[in-house]
């Protein structure tokens, strides 16, 4: 059975409000509590960076930016699935034109390990991503528990 976003949220770390001078430091804080538990190498957080940069994952959504960084599986012990709402958005750069950059209100850091889960939570997130209504919603939220709330609401 496909996993959903919520299945992997309810136990991930969910940053909500927090500021960051860029993405390097949303990387950073997520592989902090991300390691704590075991869950990626120490090299985690340098990976995900040198993909980000190779490989950008920025999307306007049109009323939001998003982004998905995500590394190759080998960086990843445990799975998960880390949201990151910032206080105010971080510069990521557009995965359609590097040279075009995305101020990322909702940063999706995924940390899976199996490639077809990957590729199926990808396409997932990007209907999430859709769904202005539920990012509105979502945007709102001051508690991981409202967040999952809202999420299996829409069925993610």
């Amino acid at each position: 059975m496909e996993k959903k976003v919520t299945d992997y949220l309810a136990y991930s770390p969910i940053l909500l409000g927090e500021q960051y001078q860029d993405k390097k430091a949303v990387f950073a804080a997520v592989h902090q509590l991300a390691a704590e538990d075991g869950w990626v190498t120490k090299e985690f957080s340098q990976k995900i960076l040198e993909r980000e940069e190779t490989y950008p994952t920025g999307i306007d959504q049109g009323n939001f930016g998003v982004a998905i960084p995500h590394t190759d599986p080998e960086w990843v012990t445990e799975e998960f699935i880390a949201l990151v709402i910032p206080q105010r958005p971080v510069l990521f750069q557009r995965m359609d034109d590097k040279q075009q950059d995305v101020q990322a209100d909702f940063i999706f850091i995924l940390g899976l390990n199996q490639p077809h889960e990957q590729l199926e939570m990808l396409q997932n997130l990007m209907q999430l991503i859709q769904n202005t209504e539920l990012l509105e919603g979502l945007y709102k939220q001051t508690n991981r528990e409202d967040v999952l709330a809202l999420l299996k609401n829409y069925g993610f």
